[in-house]
């Protein structure tokens, strides 16, 4: 569908519906200063208005005049830059914007600077390498020795600009771009309310939470003190104002933890959230405080914050201090039952666990966070979006700020503990679920999305555990749903004693302990818990296809595919081919051609992707789809799918990553020096087919390692009567 044309000056409109809305919401909170820049903006003419938006919208504070000429809409551009001037949205460019110079040139230009400053440099360095050469020479750069300054402008009002943005969205933007999108149809705006409250309306509290977005947003070494002093200095009474004040101590805490331990430790108290007493445990113990860390714990273990600093508490006491080697996560992951899979599953384990279980006519369902954010989002519905105390800000959001924290269930507590006495009653509960479905269906919302089986998923659960406490886990998601809304184990199992949910883990994969809470959290609800290990086994029938190709650059949303080579195999040998160059509908930068030797007059008559889509998606149906740094030929070929409206999914599997577990401690592990070290042909590096037949030689090289006597023995694995390991939670 073709997207909306947007009338010339739309940037400027939305400008204004900005500033129309600051002003009606957030006069109490602005300071003169910001009062001002709104008046003078008003004060412009049309022409210079338009100038300073396209710069707003812009990335960076630096701009040269002549980056505005495309802009039509722009009548008289010169008398526009001098009103700019003349009111301060523009000014001229001095030495402290040297920094915001070196990122602003280009190469050549910064050679030039470089050059004239007597700036030691090699021509071949890249354009990082010249920015670190600058910025290690900062002192020594002298903007005088630049000739195009009076063609330069620096962006005015920035701070009061970023002020007002942070009013709005709550956070540090710099732009504007939701509203084109709203304008475009892809963002909606919201659906629940047509009058915002104002996020602040105390200076004081505005004030202090912009500045700690901004220290956190510049920290670096000039700033650390400044920032602690500032936490330190910091009184206020609000949820928001608590969290990110935690974020900023826990940023320095981590910066000071090697070179002034003891400003780390001060920082670590003072912050209030997870993890800072964890972290301070481990600082105490690394810096050998072996008593202040036992004493952190036995606080953390007497008023847990959560459940994730509480297993952590418990383990690293009995690790540290009792001598138990192994951990709480590496236990459960140890202590779970084991399948085997077929490496056909490798990017969707949990695809391959529902298939074996439907194989035992076990039923499945993939739930992890959809099942309860669902449920939370359906049963209180009234409650997060309805109710008069529901504050959203602006029209871009889709959920009330009150879930942040516990400010949602002691807004709302007696409407909450009401709306949970409807559990005790199926039907009641059933019709308060389908109520929200019939009256709210699609409405956008950041707790859950849409689905043609959400109701069906959440009703027939809610059936099926009836002696489970499911009160207990939705008030905990009321009392704060940032910290209970994720880590829900990936499966939803129907045996025959009733639901259970299993944590998949492949191999590799590692165990959170935020989802090993969620286990906890559950197995306290009454529910049957466990892990799941999968182990992948090499099946003599798969099929696997070799993939190799050239393009025309580096990124796939920007550049096409000039070439494909690939080979099918089974059983270790090729059993077909496919190759073919590609017409990318653009040309071949010079570059690319010295690279693969494919030139422009090669691809001229040869077929686009739109004409081999098809056969090449045939050829891969069934197969796992390998290449060298699969990333990379996977996100091209799935994304000249795209292009074509079509879904293009194959499991994938990496020679590199293969390589490199299988034949560890080798110097490089690029294609062409794996081949050199293994004796492998390579006849025409940078060609599809040679490089996708050199790369079947590696798959050979993988499987020998990992299947050296492939059996035909159907994979054994999930115990009958269950698959959850039910004495760890015991």
């Amino acid at each position: 569908m073709a997207l909306p044309v947007l009338p010339a000056k739309y940037y400027l409109t939305h400008f204004h519906e900005f500033l129309e809305f600051i002003e009606q919401h957030y006069l109490p909170v602005l300071e003169p200063t910001q009062v001002d820049f709104i008046t003078k903006f008003k004060s412009l003419s049309e022409n210079a208005q338009c100038v300073y938006v396209r710069m707003v919208n812009r990335k960076g504070v630096l701009f040269a005049q002549g980056e505005f000429v495309k802009y039509n809409e722009i009548a008289d551009q010169t008398s526009a830059f001098a009103e700019l001037r003349s009111h301060h949205f523009v000014t001229h460019v001095t030495n402290k914007h040297k920094l915001d110079l070196i990122e602003f040139y280009s190469k050549k230009e910064t050679h030039l600077w470089l050059k004239k400053c007597n700036i030691a440099f090699n021509k071949s360095d890249t354009s990082e390498k010249l920015r670190e050469i600058g910025l290690a020479n900062i002192a020594v750069l002298d903007i005088s020795q630049l000739q195009d300054l009076d063609q330069l402008m620096v962006q005015g009002y920035q701070d009061e600009l970023s002020y007002l943005l942070f009013l709005f969205f709550g956070t540090l933007q710099t732009s504007l771009s939701l509203y084109t999108l709203r304008d475009l149809g892809v963002r909606q705006k919201s659906q629940f309310k047509e009058k915002f409250k104002p996020r602040y309306q105390d200076l004081t509290i505005a004030k202090a939470e912009y500045k700690l977005l901004k220290l956190l947003n510049e920290l670096d070494d000039s700033n650390l003190d400044q920032a602690l002093e500032f936490c330190q200095s910091l009184y206020i009474n609000k949820n928001s104002t608590h969290q990110l004040k935690s974020e900023l101590l826990l940023e320095l805490a981590n910066r000071f933890e090697s070179a002034q331990p003891q400003k780390a430790i001060l920082a670590l108290k003072d912050a209030k959230n997870h993890p800072a007493r964890q972290n301070l445990a481990k600082l105490y113990y690394k810096l050998d405080q072996k008593e202040d860390c036992k004493s952190v714990l036995e606080s953390i273990i007497d008023q847990p914050l959560n459940d994730e600093e509480i297993l952590f508490a418990e383990d690293y006491l009995e690790r540290k201090f009792n001598k138990k080697k192994m951990g709480y996560l590496t236990q459960a992951l140890r202590s779970a039952e084991e399948i085997s899979l077929s490496e056909a599953y490798l990017k969707s384990p949990e695809a391959g666990v529902k298939d074996y279980y439907a194989k035992k006519g076990i039923t499945a369902t993939f739930t992890e966070n959809y099942l309860w954010c669902g449920l939370f989002g359906l049963f209180f519905w009234s409650e997060i979006f309805e109710n008069e105390q529901t504050a959203l800000h602006n029209q871009f959001e889709r959920s009330p700020a009150d879930l942040v924290g516990e400010d949602f269930y002691l807004n709302h507590k007696e409407q909450i503990e009401n709306k949970i006495l409807l559990l005790k009653d199926g039907k009641k509960a059933e019709m308060a679920i389908l109520k929200t479905v019939a009256e709210n269906h699609g409405k956008l919302n950041d707790i859950f999305q849409w689905h043609p089986t959400l109701a069906h998923l959440v009703l027939n659960f809610l059936k099926a555990t009836k002696d489970k406490d499911v009160a207990y886990i939705l008030r905990m998601m009321c009392q704060n749903f940032a910290r209970y809304h994720s880590g829900y184990p990936d499966l939803m199992i129907e045996a025959e004693n009733g639901i259970q949910f299993v944590e998949v883990k492949a191999e590799g994969d590692a165990l959170r302990a935020k989802q090993l809470s969620k286990l906890r959290l559950l197995k306290e609800a009454g529910f049957e818990v466990g892990v799941l290990r999968v182990n992948w086994v090499t099946d003599p029938n798969q099929v696997y296809v070799v993939v190799d190709i050239e393009t025309t650059g580096g990124s796939a949303a920007f550049h096409k595919i000039t070439e494909i080579g690939a080979v099918k195999m089974q059983n270790g040998k090729v059993i077909d081919e496919f190759q073919t160059l590609i017409n990318p509908g653009r040309a071949i930068p010079k570059y690319i051609t010295a690279i693969t030797h494919i030139t422009n007059e090669m691809v001229a008559d040869a077929p686009k992707f739109s004409d081999i889509a098809d056969n090449f998606f045939e050829f891969t149906q069934g197969a796992i789809f390998v290449a060298h740094n699969v990333r990379f030929d996977y996100g091209f070929i799935q994304k000249e799918f795209a292009r074509l409206e079509t879904s293009f999914v194959r499991p994938q599997m990496c020679t590199v990553q293969g390589m490199r577990k299988h034949y560890p401690g080798l110097h490089s592990y690029s294609l062409k020096n794996l081949c050199v070290n293994f004796n492998i042909s390579l006849e025409q590096h940078h060609r599809a087919m040679f490089d996708a037949k050199a790369a079947a030689e590696l798959l050979k090289l993988i499987h020998l390692k990992k299947s050296p006597e492939i059996t035909q023995a159907a994979p054994e694995g999930i115990v009958q009567d269950s698959v959850v390991d039910r004495h760890f939670f015991e």
